[in-house]
């Protein structure tokens, strides 16, 4: 959508995630997760990751197979069905034009230590960082392999162990991962909602450090920093000893939910000193939100903010000072309809498919009624509009401002053949076929 509220592109009906703009070898391109999610208990997904350039043509679809890393389902799901593993919550390109990726692994792992069963089943969690064009693994991290360094007894309360993991339909998914970000450095930062807690992971796939919501882990917290099940772990100030991160603080579960608001969270970490203390929060009292899941935080070049709520539909923009300055909600109430995440960034589509034009007669007045439009392009400025009763008689009707997504114009007389160009600063850039007005309005 524009900024004036107008639709720009829209892709065809499907199972989408983190949908955005990104830049692979100095272009932009969209990149969205496409396959299909599975919800609560679950909360992932298996699919691919699309990327489109700014024709709309998909150029490359990032996939990890079963067969390639052993990866196992639900039960309930058909495997032979799964064309690639990859999961719903994590598709970011890195400087590096590499993408982090995370996966879901069911797997039978010994839970009587945290009061389950011996033979029971878990949902490891793993992240990768993969070749774009090739997808091929060039770092791989499982959080079952560091359990000494990340213990399941540590995680935090959100399902019952006693309702999960005593088969494959019921995996116990204990760490939850949801995104990944790099380092200067190499080394990766990850989120884990039910460990409420960020982690540290050095390029040979040690814990380097780990800070908690609400104990702080291996840091000190300052006496305002908090957080829990949070989404979106992002760093945004690389210093070395010194890093600004910034998590979408969702601070709302299974177990407790409508307390504390979800808001969003700056932070700078010292990790010779080892103290987290609290730079900004993003929140607004006035319209209280408690977004059970998903949601993230991106900061803009101006210091602006915009914050998605996930579950909660609503997407809110905040000044460098902490001001709401934009709230759009695009669906009713909590967890009907809701967006992974929401971004805003520039985008110039030059799409290859022609614009599009509806004609019909309205009898009552003697006018032809036009309407026209371009799917996902951005950069056309007027429309000029050709009629006549046959295709090499067509001549130049009307020629008309861009108005929004739609532009509707009144033509008078009954038109017999139309045809729209787009034009882009006095050039045509775009041609419709030749189209018939319908009878009747």
């Amino acid at each position: 959508m524009s900024d004036d509220n107008e639709l720009v592109w829209q892709s065809a009906i499907g199972d989408y995630s983190d949908f955005r703009t990104q830049t692979f070898e100095g272009k932009p391109v969209l990149s969205f997760f496409n396959g299909i999610s599975l919800s609560e208990p679950y909360g992932w997904g298996h699919g691919i990751i699309q990327i489109l350039d700014a024709s709309y043509k998909s150029i490359y679809n990032v996939s990890l197979t079963a067969a390639e890393e052993n990866l196992v389902t639900i039960s309930d799901i058909d495997p032979t069905q799964l064309t690639s593993y990859i999961d719903i919550h994590e598709s970011r390109i890195t400087s590096q034009d590499t993408i982090l990726v995370t996966m879901y692994n069911v797997t039978r792992y010994d839970l009587s230590s945290v009061g389950g069963p011996q033979d029971g089943w878990v949902a490891d969690c793993l992240f990768y960082e993969l070749d774009i064009k090739t997808s091929k693994v060039l770092f791989r991290w499982s959080a079952l392999a560091h359990v000494d360094e990340i213990p399941i007894s540590s995680v935090q309360q959100f399902y019952p162990i006693a309702d999960f993991g005593k088969n494959q339909s019921i995996p116990y998914g204990y760490f939850h991962i949801n995104s990944v970000d790099k380092f200067e450095d190499g080394s990766y930062l990850i989120s884990s909602r039910y460990y409420c807690s960020v982690f540290k992971i050095s390029t040979d796939g040690t814990v380097e450090w780990t800070l908690q919501g609400q104990t702080g882990g291996d840091f000190e917290l300052d006496g305002g920093l908090s957080f829990s099940y949070q989404h979106d772990a992002r760093v945004r100030q690389d210093l070395g000893d010194v890093v600004q991160i910034s998590i979408f603080d969702n601070a709302n579960s299974e177990i407790i939910s409508g307390v504390n608001q979800t808001k969003g969270v700056l932070m700078t970490l010292d990790t010779k000193a080892m103290k987290a203390t609290l730079d900004k929060e993003y929140v607004n009292p006035q319209d209280s939100v408690y977004a059970f899941s998903q949601g993230n935080l991106q900061q803009l070049d101006d210091g602006h903010v915009i914050m998605g709520y996930g579950s909660t539909p609503k997407i809110r923009e905040f000044s460098s000072d902490g001001a709401t300055v934009m709230t759009a909600q695009f669906g009713p109430g909590d967890g009907l309809l809701f967006s992974y995440r929401a971004y805003r960034l520039p985008w110039e589509g030059r799409p290859t498919e022609p614009p599009n034009a509806f004609a019909c007669i309205d009898q009552s007045s003697n006018t032809t009624m036009l309407y026209m439009s371009w799917l996902g392009a951005t950069e056309y400025e007027s429309w000029k509009v050709f009629t006549g009763s046959s295709t090499s008689s067509l001549t130049l009707n009307a020629h008309v401002e861009r108005t929004g997504f739609e532009t509707a114009i009144s033509i008078p007389g009954q038109s017999h053949l139309i045809r729209v160009e787009a034009q882009e600063l006095g050039v045509t850039s775009g041609v419709s076929p030749v189209t018939s007005p319908s009878n009747s309005c």
